[in-house]
């Protein structure tokens, strides 16, 4: 079963990472980058601040960067040491098969995608957290959809990486976001 798994995620990511042009390299590297978030934490601090006032934004903010942290030592430092999955782009075998444009590869292991688990975090957090009553707010999980394809268009991640790094987005980001709402209920 795991060797099916396997294999379904190496043909998901060929496929996947064999769909490119030229024209996309410099969107997904953009995508794989920190500085497509600095709009939307701007807008989720502004936020906040309307809606909740100083003190709370303070709080957000405290809670937003310990759900960060959470999710990067549990996705960098934890689960790659533990599971030790190369990259797709370290596979020798793989090598000449991914789209190679003079992208990075980064670190030697993978299993789960950073990139994944914090996008996810600062989304779901933020969203659950400043409890928005928008139905357009929820658009904004296009991007951390749009983050794990570039890191498998960039070849350093499978789909299964990609899907760990959600799960662990997913978790920090419900307890913290919990543990937020439990702080500002406590002022009612």
């Amino acid at each position: 079963m795991i060797e099916g798994l396997k294999a379904l995620d190496l043909s998901v990511f060929l496929a996947i990472n064999s769909f490119h042009a030229e024209w996309l390299n410099p969107l997904m590297q953009f995508l794989s980058g920190q500085s497509v978030w600095i709009p939307f934490i701007g807008y989720f601090f502004w936020y906040a601040y309307k809606n909740a006032g100083k003190k709370y934004t303070l709080y957000f903010g405290l809670f937003l960067l310990m759900a960060l942290v959470a999710s990067d030592v549990t996705s960098s430092y934890i689960l790659k040491n533990i599971v030790n999955r190369l990259r797709p782009c370290r596979e020798i075998d793989l090598q000449p098969l991914i789209y190679s444009f003079g992208q990075k590869c980064g670190g030697k292991f993978g299993f789960v995608s950073s990139h994944a688990a914090n996008s996810v975090v600062l989304v779901f957090f933020s969203i659950r957290a400043l409890s928005f009553q928008k139905n357009w707010i929820y658009w904004l999980w296009i991007i951390p959809f749009m983050v794990g394809y570039s890191r498998i268009y960039l070849g350093v991640h499978y789909p299964g990486d990609i899907l760990g790094g959600t799960i662990i987005g997913l978790w920090w980001g419900y307890v913290f976001s919990w543990m937020y709402q439990s702080i500002q209920g406590a002022k009612r």
